[in-house]
């Protein structure tokens, strides 16, 4: 029996984007080890499980999006973890599928700040909360890396099964 490509992917995307989450809501940071640790997942990985055009299309696409996300981050836009994380998540998706993981990435952005909101109103969680920066920092900021790493797991797990 083989494996797919997408399920191996998501075997190595699901530590990295839990990781990105956690932190992103405790800290509000997306540290580089996490990644560097994604895009260097796949680099080893995809070489093995792709055509090497294929693959080599796939790294342009983290090179393009790091750079767009250096310019979105000096504008003040996006916060340097998020635009990071964005470029190291960028080989994981297929080119053919930039559009619906746009719409994917949308509706999660919708669902996990809803949450995020929800959450963080509870009066009874609120003390179990207040070590968390995401619910202690201005209301205006949100943690990115929660909507992108439940949107990468989501769109690799769609892929696979």
């Amino acid at each position: 029996m083989m494996v797919s490509a997408a399920l191996v992917l998501l075997l190595i995307a699901t530590p990295f984007s839990i990781y990105a989450a956690v932190t992103d809501l405790r800290s509000m940071k997306i540290y580089n080890k996490c990644n560097l640790g994604l895009f260097f997942g796949f680099l080893i990985v995809g070489f093995f499980v792709f055509p090497l055009d294929q693959y080599g299309l796939r790294i342009s696409q983290a090179a393009v999006m790091f750079a767009v996300g250096v310019v979105m981050t000096n504008f003040g836009m996006m916060g340097g973890g998020d635009s990071k994380f964005i470029a190291a998540m960028a080989p994981y998706i297929a080119f053919q599928d930039a559009l619906g993981f746009i719409f994917l990435l949308s509706v999660l952005s919708l669902v996990t700040v809803a949450l995020h909101r929800g959450i963080g109103a509870i009066k009874p969680l609120q003390p179990s909360l207040a070590g968390w920066r995401s619910w202690s920092a201005e209301r205006r900021k949100f943690p990115f890396g929660v909507t992108l790493g439940a949107s990468l797991v989501l769109y690799l797990a769609l892929k696979a099964f």
